[in-house]
């Protein structure tokens, strides 16, 4: 029985979106946007995701006022 590419598309997204939304849930970002977008974009979301997780780290480093000690 051979898939058509509709179906494949439509299991990509889907696990693109739950991926995506646990991977924002354990980096603390909203899980709901993220899993819309995954859902809409599916994989290609990967990209997108990285940078917003390092530019928020980045912002919680310079104004949370946190810091890594060694």
């Amino acid at each position: 029985m051979q898939l058509s590419w509709l179906v494949i598309l439509l299991l990509t997204s889907t696990t693109s979106s739950l991926g995506f939304g646990f991977a924002a849930y354990k980096q603390g970002l909203g899980v709901k946007r993220w899993s819309c977008l995954a859902l809409l974009l599916g994989p290609f979301t990967y990209p997108l995701f990285s940078a917003h997780k390092r530019l928020a780290d980045v912002k919680l480093l310079r104004y949370g006022g946190y810091r890594i000690d060694c």
